[in-house]
């Protein structure tokens, strides 16, 4: 699987709402979560709806483009040989009384992307997190990084929760790796600010998070005669917060049913390595802008 696969990670610069239709309790709007987990999610359809519309833009129809995304014409419809997994959250994004804020992970994501490297031919390994359940099980306790801007006199301060701080050697080596998966050489501020604040806290900590801590926004509509809200017309949408890191795969099916890897190891070193798009509702307000970076096979 090396090199005919890619992870894509997405870097939320603005709030995300990628929406699951009408709710039915006080969120008029919720955002889009897995069903087991609960945890805030992406849908591959509106990654690759997002992907297609950006490369049709910049270099149009060619042939590249029908062979990635497929096409519908008068000679009949293809389908695309570029598949793109679910959006996975990494690290959500959370309010810290030291260091404005932490991005925040938990034992069973880590656990869940080690597994989708191993899908990918990748031997990845985050040493110690057995033993960091066990010991979270007993009282509340986090992983920070060396050089943590988030902790003071070994305590952390996230949103309501509150815990004892440790150090992990091996979690600082695998938040750098991360790190350089997320962020080009030229972005050594952001490298710095995502290793120094990224925070491991129990499942059921970052559940409560992911749950508790997304931004629930109010909106209204406007009468165009009067520019007064249009009686009735208040509702409440739910969105992920800026800063939120999502992580997800990328891989080529076979292309004109062929087996020849080249062929698709070709078609995925073609996509840009940065790219900047919109996803979900709301971009006339500013909402859904992110940052979706490969990594982990051919770059461009």
């Amino acid at each position: 699987m090396e090199n005919v696969s890619q992870w894509y990670w997405i870097h939320c610069l603005s709030p995300l709402h990628i929406g699951s239709g009408e709710g039915l309790g006080a969120i008029d709007l919720p955002i889009m979560r897995e069903k087991v987990t609960e945890w805030p999610m992406i849908p591959g359809s509106s990654m690759k709806g997002v992907k297609r519309d950006y490369y049709r833009a910049e270099e149009g129809e060619n042939a590249w483009f029908k062979q990635a995304f497929g096409k519908s014409d008068h000679n009949g419809a293809e389908a695309g040989a570029l598949v793109i997994s679910d959006g996975r959250i990494l690290a959500f994004p959370v309010a810290s009384r030291y260091g404005t804020f932490a991005y925040v992970t938990s034992p069973m994501v880590l656990k869940r992307l080690v597994r989708d490297a191993a899908a990918m031919g990748m031997s990845l390994e985050i040493p110690n997190l057995d033993q960091f359940e066990q010991d979270a099980k007993n009282n509340e306790t986090a992983w920070i990084t060396n050089d943590s801007v988030v902790v003071s006199q070994q305590q952390v301060f996230l949103d309501e929760f509150y815990g004892k701080a440790e150090i992990s050697h091996g979690f600082t080596t695998w938040a750098n790796w991360l790190a350089n998966m997320l962020f080009d050489e030229n972005e050594p501020y952001s490298k710095e600010m995502f290793i120094e604040r990224l925070v491991l806290v129990s499942d059921d900590t970052f559940r409560y998070f992911t749950t508790m801590c997304c931004e629930i926004t109010p909106r209204i509509r406007i009468q165009e005669d009067t520019k007064t809200t249009q009686a009735g017309a208040l509702w409440y949408e739910e969105y992920v917060p800026t800063e939120a890191i999502f992580y997800g795969m990328i891989w080529c099916d076979r292309i004109d049913g062929s087996s020849d890897i080249s062929k698709r190891i070709s078609s995925l070193q073609h996509m840009k390595k940065e790219i900047f798009l919109q996803l979900g509702g709301n971009a006339s307000v500013g909402k859904g802008r992110v940052r979706c970076r490969l990594s982990g096979g051919g770059d461009r």
